[in-house]
């Protein structure tokens, strides 16, 4: 036997010729798309420090630790992704990237095509070429990542009727592909008999449709799907699953290694491909053409496994053993073929074919395709969608509405004559565009130099100072409407003439109960779904607190008590619940999930202003919670009409998307070390040199804090209170994302800095 070492070739990201370490001379770095990964110490492979120098990486990391994840919970570290180079490949390694893994390594068996570049160049993934096959090559790759996180996704190599050897049919492509998926968990089992390393697999696999067909005939009934000349039934899902099952058996015994079987259902993106919608000779009429007969069938987005396999792996205690079985909706082809016909404009049906016209249609695999559209068209064949649900929160699965939408432009469609309008937007109405939000947007829209938006602002007081100060922005582009939300044709004179709507289910004026909130956003929801011009809804909406609560153990492992989250509760969730209303509607939506504004905690940390009895002096009492340490998101209101309007401008990309807006975690103790580097002296004086108020800092504990505000401050209190202690509401808000949708969005200190001069916010303090 040749002992001599396997050569693998190794492809590391590059850095291009004009980069330098020389600060002086680099260039501006572009907004961040990404969670930088956390620094690894030394490559196992490469031998190669890998450094990070990026100041998001910071971030990233208090990102993590200020949810102060369960000990469930598992810390990432190196990572291994096989089918680097496809699309479910590279979905994981864009969300293990978020989730903090690192350093990330990505097998393919070719290195130098262009999607594996791309993992190489833009997803910063060391590249290594693999091949599944070969044993050896596969041990090393084991043994020297050391990785603890390891995806696994293969591809059947279907036979092609071009040059195929004569003995190579569908049974043969699905036993090859079985053998080797065996072998690479016999591989792993053996590299972990000499290194002892525990690791944790995430393989995509998809379902044992032959042996699922054996057990069905077994019970006295006919056959219900028949296989293929060799015997084949779903060659392409039964070597999978087969393999799948050798697996967990296997794993069984080992304690090092566990394994989650991630089943997947029917993607999105076979609609770009044997699924497409094809015309009829004159081009009058699209079908859609598959036996997946009348039944609705599960279906499931390659982006939604950035958020899924990370997850997996995060809480693989919860996850070993398990088979997942994904999905995230479960639709019939016509509700899909209205979907592709409302956004196209065209004629599109769903042809049901009878298996043996679809297996007679000209098309790779006919027959092969012909068993999947019969199993997945049955309810055997069922996925569970709650469960998924489970493992993507707090973050939704993305529907196929959303999908259709954000890939209307995709050559697929194009080449088949389905060509979406691309209409822009430049008419949004603005509703409740006098409160905090409204007023941002606003503005966001009126100052975005892209286009020229015009705007109906909506207010129950058109007269008052609020809306007049929104009609002098700019009298030739705002448009002030009297609305009443509370009337479904008020709210559709609102939207009428429209491309676009925002709305924030905020304290509407005269709003008693939170559940006239909730009322309101209905019908403004309903007022843009029955309009013929409204192409897009922009959301602004809070966690859903009661999910959250069942869903997810505090941080402190201990279960809070009701009456604790009663005030978050009454904020947070009727806003919720109005997102589950849009999403069931025919409406192209973007959910942004604001949280706590700077002007909010300036307003609960305000000094309070006592004077002396005796010698008259005023003093100011900054008063901070003793329990100041727990951290909480936060961001400028001011960021969210800027926001909003980059969300206008490529709203086809956002479609179905849940923004989660932050631009820094913060504590109540060091907003007040902040606050008092900026403004507080033992003295402030005026610019006229007249000595003013004198500040003191004066702890209290946190409960007494929040009970000294009034009432509208205490609901405030009990929000921040309950999101600083509940990690799930800050695992779905990502500082490099909105980064990336605003880049001159500021962190608290510098917010700060940028208005302590400001008269009006000094006043706003109680600093005169």
């Amino acid at each position: 036997m040749n002992n001599e070492p396997v050569p693998i070739e190794i492809l590391t990201p590059k850095r291009s010729s004009d980069d330098t370490d020389d600060p002086s001379k680099a260039r501006p770095r572009p907004p961040p798309k990404k969670v930088i990964k956390q620094r690894a110490s030394r490559s196992p492979l490469s031998g190669e420090e890998n450094e990070d120098d990026d100041p998001l990486n910071t971030i990233a990391i208090e990102e993590k630790s200020a949810a102060d994840v369960m000990q469930t919970r598992f810390f990432p570290g190196p990572a291994l992704v096989f089918g680097a180079s496809g699309p479910q490949g590279r979905a994981v390694i864009e969300g293990l990237q978020e989730h903090g893994y690192g350093p990330l390594y990505g097998a393919t068996r070719d290195v130098h095509s262009p999607d594996a570049r791309y993992a190489q160049d833009v997803l910063d993934v060391t590249l290594l070429q693999v091949d599944l096959a070969d044993v050896r090559a596969l041990e090393k790759v084991l043994a020297e990542t050391q990785a603890t996180s390891i995806f696994l996704v293969t591809t059947t190599d279907m036979p092609t009727g071009n040059g195929d050897r004569a003995d190579y049919g569908f049974q043969s492509a699905e036993d090859s592909e079985c053998d080797t998926i065996k072998s690479f968990f016999d591989t792993l089992v053996k590299v972990y008999n000499l290194d002892h390393l525990s690791r944790h697999v995430v393989f995509s696999t998809l379902d044992n449709v032959k042996r699922i067909c054996s057990e069905s005939s077994g019970d006295g009934g006919d056959p219900w799907i028949e296989s293929l000349e060799d015997g084949s039934i779903c060659p392409h899902f039964t070597g999978k699953g087969r393999a799948g099952e050798y697996a967990m058996k296997l794993l069984e015994n080992v304690d090092g290694l566990t394994l989650t079987l991630l089943t997947l259902p029917f993607l999105h993106s076979n609609f770009l491909g044997f699924v497409t919608p094809l015309p009829n000779e004159g081009g009058t009429q699209w079908a859609i053409n598959a036996c997946f007969g009348n039944s609705a069938i599960d279906m499931l987005s390659v982006s939604d496994l950035s958020y899924i396999v990370p997850e997996l792996f995060d809480e693989r205690v919860i996850y070993a053993g398990r088979n997942i079985r994904a999905s995230a909706e479960r639709i019939a082809l016509r509700q899909v073929a209205a979907m592709f016909s409302d956004l196209f404009g065209k004629d599109v049906i769903f042809n049901p074919l009878t298996p043996q016209e679809m297996a007679a249609l000209p098309i790779p695999a006919a027959g092969c395709m012909s068993q999947m559209c019969q199993f997945l068209g049955d309810p055997r064949s069922a996925h569970d969608i709650e469960t998924t649900a489970s493992v993507m929160f707090p973050r939704k699965p993305q529907l196929f509405k959303d999908w259709l939408i954000i890939h209307s432009d995709n050559k697929a469609f194009e080449e088949v004559g389905l060509l979406a309008d691309p209409q822009e937007i430049t008419i949004v109405t603005v509703f409740g565009a006098t409160g905090m939000q409204g007023a941002s947007v606003v503005k966001g829209l009126l100052t975005d130099t892209r286009k020229r938006y015009h705007v109906r602002a909506t207010t129950r007081h058109i007269d008052g100072a609020p809306a007049k100060a929104l009609y002098e922005m700019d009298p030739q582009r705002v448009t002030l409407i009297e609305a009443d939300f509370s009337s479904l044709d008020s709210c559709a004179v609102a939207v009428e003439g429209s491309d676009g709507a925002f709305l924030a289910v905020d304290f509407f004026e005269g709003a008693s109960e939170h559940v006239v909130n909730e009322r309101m956003a209905k019908n403004i929801i309903d007022a843009c779904e029955a309009s013929r011009s409204v192409r897009h809804l922009v959301f602004s909406t809070m966690e859903y607190v009661e999910e959250v609560n069942r869903k997810l153990v505090p941080d402190d492992g201990e279960k809070r008590e009701e009456e604790k989250t009663g005030e978050a509760s009454d904020q947070l969730s009727p806003r919720a619940q109005a997102v589950a209303y849009a999403r069931t509607k025919k409406l192209s939506c973007t959910f942004v999930l604001m949280p706590c504004y700077c002007e909010m905690f300036y307003r609960l940390l305000m000094p309070q202003l006592v004077v002396d009895e005796g010698t008259g002096e005023e003093r100011a009492i900054l008063t901070v919670p003793t329990k100041g340490d727990a951290k909480v998101m936060c961001m400028s209101v001011d960021d969210l009409g800027p926001a909003v309007a980059n969300i206008f401008d490529s709203y086809e990309v956002y479609a179905g998307h849940e923004i989660g807006l932050v631009t820094e975690f913060v504590s109540v103790k060091d907003m007040s070390e902040i606050m008092a580097a900026a403004y507080i002296s033992k003295k402030c004086e005026t610019e006229c040199g007249k000595q003013t108020a004198s500040v003191e800092r004066k702890e209290i504990p946190m409960e007494r804090w929040i009970e000294q505000k009034d009432t509208f401050m205490k609901d405030l209190g009990g929000m921040f209170e309950y999101m600083s202690h509940t990690g799930a509401v800050r695992k779905r808000h990502s500082v490099a994302k909105t980064l990336h949708l605003v880049p001159e969005a500021k962190p608290f200190k510098q917010w700060v800095e940028n208005h302590k001069n400001s008269a009006s916010f000094r006043q706003s303090l109680g600093l005169r």
